[in-house]
Parts: C-alpha cells; sequence; structure tokens
C-alpha cells in the first residue's frame, strides 16, 4: 500500500457517498482525480467492476420503478455496444495522457451545463436516447464516464427523483457489464492487456469506500438541499476538472507551467462564478431578506415607514414583490 492508493481510497469514499446522494457521479468524480496516479488502462477495469456492483445495488433499491421506466431506458441500452467497442479499441491504442485530454475536455463542458441548470426536452424521447446510445457508450469504454451526459438527457425528461434514479441504474447496469465483457474479450483474444492484475488489485481501494460511502449519501440527502447539494458537487467537479486539464496540457507541452497556471486559474474563476450564479438562482434565494427579524420599534425589512405590515405584499430592498405563497417542491429545480 502507498500514499496513491490510499488517496484514491479517500477520493472514492467522497464519490461513493456523492452516487449515493444523487444516483450518479462515481466515476466523474473518481477519475479526473485518479488519473492524475494512474493511467486510464489501470483504472477502468477496476472502476468498470466496482461500478457494476454499485450499479446494481441501486437499480435493487429502486426496484418498483422499473416497469415505469423500462421504455425509456431501452432506447440507449440497446444502441451502447458499438460505442462500448470503439472506446476500448481507443482505450487499447491511445497514448495515456491522449485519453486525459478527453476526459477533461468532456466533462468540463458537462459540469457548466449542470451548474447553469440549462433544460431543452427531447420531443422525441427514444429517438434521442437512439442516438445518445453510442457516444455514451463510447465515453464510458474510454473514460469510465457517463453519469453528466445522462443526467442532462433524462432531467429534461419530466422524470421523478425515484424515476431518475431508476432509469439511470438500468443505463449503468447496461454500460458496465458490457463494457467490463468488452475488456475481458479484448485481454483474451487482441491481447490489450485491459483486466490485468496491477488493475484487480485496486478494487479494494474502490469497493470497500463504495461499500461506506453510497449508505452515508443516502443519509446526507435526507438532511440537506438536493438542489444545494448537488451544485457543491458539480463546482468541486469542475475545479479538480480545471487543475486536470491544466497538468494534461503541461505534460503534453502544449504550453508552458505559467500559462498552464493561468489557465487553471482562469478556468477555476469561471467555475466559482457559475456555482454562485446558480445558487442565488435556486427558488428562495431571494427572499434571504424576508427572513430577517424586524428592528425593535421599526418596520420590517422591506416595508415603508409608516406602513402595516398586512397592508399589502412585502416589497425587497430591490423593488420586487416577495411571494407570499409556499416555496416550490426542491424536485421542481434541475440540479
Amino acid at each position: 500500500m502507498d500514499w496513491s492508493t490510499i488517496w484514491l481510497a479517500l477520493v472514492a469514499l467522497f464519490a461513493a457517498t456523492i452516487n449515493g446522494a444523487i444516483g450518479y457521479g462515481f466515476s466523474s468524480i473518481v477519475t479526473p482525480i485518479a488519473v492524475l496516479w494512474f493511467s486510464n488502462k489501470l483504472l477502468n477495469p477496476a472502476l468498470v467492476s466496482v461500478e457494476l456492483v454499485v450499479n446494481i445495488t441501486l437499480l435493487y433499491r429502486e426496484r418498483a420503478f422499473i416497469s415505469a421506466t423500462k421504455a425509456r431506458a431501452m432506447p440507449v441500452v440497446r444502441t451502447l455496444l458499438p460505442g462500448v467497442i470503439l472506446g476500448t479499441v481507443g482505450l487499447t491504442y491511445l497514448a495515456v495522457n491522449d485519453v486525459k485530454v478527453v476526459v477533461y475536455l468532456v466533462l468540463l463542458p458537462l459540469v457548466v451545463v449542470q451548474l447553469l441548470g440549462l433544460r431543452r426536452p427531447f420531443t422525441n424521447e427514444r429517438r434521442g436516447g437512439t442516438a445518445l446510445g453510442p457516444g455514451i457508450g463510447f465515453l464510458y469504454a474510454l473514460t469510465t464516464i457517463s453519469g453528466p451526459p445522462l443526467a442532462v438527457f433524462f432531467r429534461n425528461q419530466g422524470l421523478t427523483k425515484n424515476e431518475f434514479r431508476c432509469t439511470m441504474a438500468q443505463v449503468r447496469v447496461a454500460e458496465s457489464s458490457l463494457t467490463l465483457a468488452t475488456y475481458l474479450v479484448f485481454t483474451e483474444f487482441l491481447g490489450a492487456n485491459l483486466v490485468s492484475a496491477p488493475s484487480l488489485m485496486l478494487i479494494p481501494f474502490l469497493l470497500i469506500p463504495v461499500i461506506i460511502g453510497v449508505p452515508l449519501g443516502t443519509w446526507v440527502m435526507r438532511r440537506v438541499s438536493r438542489d444545494v447539494f448537488t451544485r457543491f458537487v458539480m463546482a468541486m467537479d469542475g475545479l479538480v476538472v480545471s487543475f486536470g486539464l491544466s497538468q494534461v496540457v503541461i505534460k503534453l507541452k502544449w504550453v508552458g507551467s505559467t500559462v498552464g497556471d493561468l489557465l487553471f486559474a482562469a478556468l477555476a474563476a469561471v467555475i466559482v462564478a457559475l456555482a454562485a450564479y446558480s445558487l442565488y438562482k435556486l427558488p428562495g434565494s431571494k427572499k434571504l431578506v424576508d427572513s430577517l427579524p424586524p428592528a425593535a420599534g421599526g418596520s420590517p425589512p422591506g416595508t415603508a415607514p409608516g406602513v402595516s405590515p398586512g397592508s399589502g405584499p412585502r416589497r425587497l430592498a430591490s423593488g420586487e414583490v416577495a411571494s407570499e405563497g409556499p416555496e416550490p417542491p426542491a424536485s421542481a429545480t434541475l440540479p
């Protein structure tokens, strides 16, 4: 055991907690950090093996919703295999740093999309899922990352929280099963050496944190706002991706170390600004002024002097009329 495996276990514990809370996020958090120490060829088979167990567990937890969501998952599932094969070819023959660039360049815009909470439902969901499947299979086999693009797609389709988790779990069980089988075929018949002893030795450092972290994530989500929690996670993921991208472009000698550091600083500033903006846009964030207690002997905040509090709708300092109704449910927002 060395420090790299200890750090891997700690990162996996954090990622498993996120996965247990929001239904995805394990590989999209572990991969951009772990590839700083391990190559994708070494890391991917271990991650895929552990994710298969995680996804089966999550699917079992949401099994009551399988019949209601199976038809929505199947268009993606049926078209995964061509992309999985192509992604495995890329993992086998591409240089290590080239794969890392793909990881970071794919993740960064997806983090931005989720921070902004952009919505654009597909009018023909079946056709959209069929088109998405090969791309998801390619990304997963090459990088083990598929949660963010899948989340962007299915969250736009009006699924409830449990339906969303169940649909995601169905697709991810299929992709992890197909990817692990393809890795085994490439290792056995094409000499790709993807499923190797060093890779399998990483499994305990990923699996044990998962056993602890997934139930912990479920417990956490009962006590915190899902929207705030998800945006915090996306912001942290964006900072990690920004740092990883700045380091890999230096290793590839595309830029010098000074420019690489400036790139990280610029990307980090953008991520922090987007995270702050997305939190500000959450329902209820603008009503914080109304929650302040009235000053002694004075008018409540936002009420003009001499006007009784019950004489009309309250107004914020900016002049907006504060809502008198209940807060909208958290499920009505896009995490």
